[in-house]
């Protein structure tokens, strides 16, 4: 998969499949069955969230809608050295409800260096997260693509981390508050190659978009580039995957140049991955505030990781997930300076699909806040959406029945 088709797609799973059916927010399933026959495909959902603070006695609630789409403009015979060109976008609206707090809010109230969901809206928001253009050659052995995309639903993309809504709501896990490309949403172009056990790709975005599409802000030459790769050795029982990201950023958000690491890992066994061990540690240099007057500017972690564990089809349940993960973090200088320490946590959710469409997901979050108290946050967020894919002919010209084609196999 490319950088942009990736991003499209929301990362519910890239390297790796949880081995739970599809639900409303598993668009990466869809999509990556889509590219591999060439289908179209397009995904509708919402998704509201409520959580509350105990301790901080605060609430925070908000929704995201999101529609994604991928297009085949012109598909290309198998086997050839000219692929499939496709066409994909997303588009993001996002809000808090009524009177309650912010996610920002409701984590500051709380004492915590990072948020509790990944879904920090202060006011409605309609944005295109995604666009552009993909192109597959010699076999899908290599993509190159170019338009706007989301780094941070990219690069080291996990069924069990930075899900798209799928499972864990810190951010500390579904996002990644220590890198400052996680969120460098842009116009960037990219080339990858896809091997039979590993994959190497390269990127670079605008690290200063303010727009939907932000051309005056591309030209301005400040850029996030990145370095993945890749490695997946055989594993009967489901996947395993390790991989690592290099990367240096020239400025973004009045933050100085910025440079650092960051490394995953996931590994499935038993029964048709009926377990999972996942891991990610993040470390960062450099990125401090331009305003001497505004340190907070600055991410409020400089390194960070997390080591999780998750039971696909509990007791028997295909509808079912149980997952946990342990959260570490140690703050910037400026968060030093007043008073925050290294915090730890845990985060623990049950995810339940009684319906096709529908997805409920109760979560419990226990984190040591500012003050060296535990502060517990439980949550609920409900995912109600619908998917279509379809092969009937591609934009510009009908196609001949061909088997699906596995990218990088």
């Amino acid at each position: 998969m490319s950088v942009i088709s990736k991003g499209l797609f929301v990362a519910a799973t890239v390297l790796l499949t949880c081995g739970v059916p599809r639900t409303w927010a598993a668009q990466l399933d869809g999509a990556l069955d889509a590219l591999a026959t060439g289908e179209h495909y397009l995904n509708v959902s919402l998704v509201p969230l409520y959580q509350y603070a105990s301790r901080a006695d605060t609430d925070t609630g908000n929704y995201t809608f999101d529609v994604i789409g991928k297009f085949t403009l012109l598909d290309a015979p198998a086997r050839s050295a000219v692929g499939n060109t496709d066409l994909v976008f997303w588009v993001n609206s996002s809000d808090k409800f009524g009177g309650l707090d912010s996610t920002t809010e409701l984590s500051h109230k709380a004492g915590l260096l990072w948020d509790t969901n990944d879904i920090a809206a202060e006011s409605s928001s309609t944005t295109i997260l995604v666009l552009g253009l993909e192109q597959w050659l010699f076999q899908d052995r290599v993509s190159m693509g170019m338009g706007k995309f989301f780094p941070g639903q990219v690069f080291l993309s996990s069924a069990y981390t930075a899900d798209n809504s799928n499972g864990f709501t810190s951010k500390m896990i579904s996002g990644n508050p220590v890198v400052s490309w996680w969120e460098s949403i842009g116009i960037g172009a990219n080339a990858a190659y896809w091997g039979k056990h590993w994959s190497i790709q390269a990127a670079f975005v605008d690290s200063k978009a303010e727009q939907d599409l932000d051309f005056s802000s591309f030209a301005d030459g400040k850029y996030a580039y990145l370095l993945e790769s890749t490695y997946s050795p055989p594993n009967d029982d489901g996947d395993t995957a390790i991989g690592a990201v290099i990367y240096y950023i020239d400025e973004r958000e009045q933050r100085e140049s910025e440079s650092g690491v960051v490394a995953q890992f996931t590994h499935e066994w038993g029964d048709s991955a009926k377990y999972a061990v996942f891991g990610r540690y993040s470390f960062r240099d450099g990125g401090e505030s331009q305003n001497l007057d505004d340190p907070s500017i600055e991410a409020a972690l400089e390194q960070g990781g997390l080591l999780g564990v998750a039971w696909n089809r509990p007791f028997g349940r295909t509808d079912q997930q149980l997952a946990a993960s342990l959260i570490y973090g140690k703050p910037a200088d400026y968060r030093k300076q007043q008073g925050f320490d290294t915090q730890y946590g845990t985060e623990i959710f049950w995810k339940w699909q009684p319906r096709s469409w529908l997805t409920i997901i109760p979560n419990l979050q226990l984190t040591r806040n500012f003050e060296d108290n535990l502060e517990t946050v439980v949550g609920l967020r409900i995912g109600v959406g619908i998917e279509r894919n379809w092969a009937e002919s591609s934009v510009f010209r009908s196609v001949q029945a061909e088997p699906p084609r596995a990218k990088g196999n």
